[in-house]
């Protein structure tokens, strides 16, 4: 037991001191090249990192213009492609076709303020959340609500991005094979991992605390759920 609880201190510890950066990262663009923009920052970003191009119209009024997700890195330079901006769609309000240009603001780490994470267990959910606890959780309630509501035991990486969209949440922390990967959630891609203890029991597909997702007439539609949790996430996530 003694053990026990000192590993857990020391993972605890290497996850609150882990060198990575996930504030918000404003930049300039610097240059456009087609469907691509190029940045520059001395931060340490991860191919796969998104964030957003603000155009500024004047002192007192800007607006997102398009998403962007980091795809190449030379030095300090990063070139990131130029995506549709999907987040908190407004039908009220006019869409603007603008593209970038030099100068425009850049801010990556878009929404990573912003988490849901997807583990085995009570405990580790416990653990993650109060070790990152700058963090504003998502419940993963809400996301088996969803899935519920659809008749989906078997959640995609298309259902994850969904989820992400209507919750506006920017980072998926999924737990496979004792480590827990920081996933940015518009370009699926892991950004950063983490060393967690070994789950004492699995919940399928995640924790949460509703009753089983049933897939309809049986599971004959919507498929049959997850049967070995770490082998589902760990393809998942490649």
């Amino acid at each position: 037991m003694i053990k026990k609880v000192t590993t857990l201190l020391l993972l605890l510890n290497m996850m609150l001191f882990a060198e990575v950066n996930f504030a918000p990262l404003p930049t300039k663009v610097e240059a456009v090249q087609k469907d691509m923009i190029v940045v520059s920052t001395s931060s340490g970003v991860q191919i796969g990192t998104s964030g957003v191009v603000m155009h500024t119209f004047d002192e007192t009024h800007k607006t997102v213009i398009a998403s962007v997700e980091v795809v190449k890195k030379e030095g300090t330079k990063l070139y990131l492609k130029l995506l549709p901006f999907k987040y908190a769609p407004q039908e009220t309000l006019p869409s603007y076709h603008i593209a970038p240009k030099v100068g425009d603001e850049v801010i990556l780490n878009f929404l990573y303020n912003r988490a849901l994470a997807i583990v085995p267990d009570a405990d580790t959910y416990a653990t993650v959340t109060k070790s990152y606890d700058n963090f504003e959780w998502v419940h993963p309630d809400i996301f088996a609500a969803k899935l519920s509501k659809s008749y989906n035991p078997t959640p995609s990486k298309e259902t994850f991005q969904e989820m992400c969209t209507e919750q506006n949440i920017g980072l998926l922390l999924i737990y496979a094979q004792g480590q827990g990967n920081f996933v940015d959630c518009q370009s699926f891609k892991t950004i950063h991992t983490i060393p967690l203890p070994v789950a004492s029991s699995i919940k399928a597909p995640f924790f949460n605390r509703l009753d089983p997702i049933k897939g309809r007439i049986f599971g004959l539609f919507g498929g049959k759920g997850v049967k070995d949790y770490d082998s589902f996430y760990t393809k998942l996530l490649k």
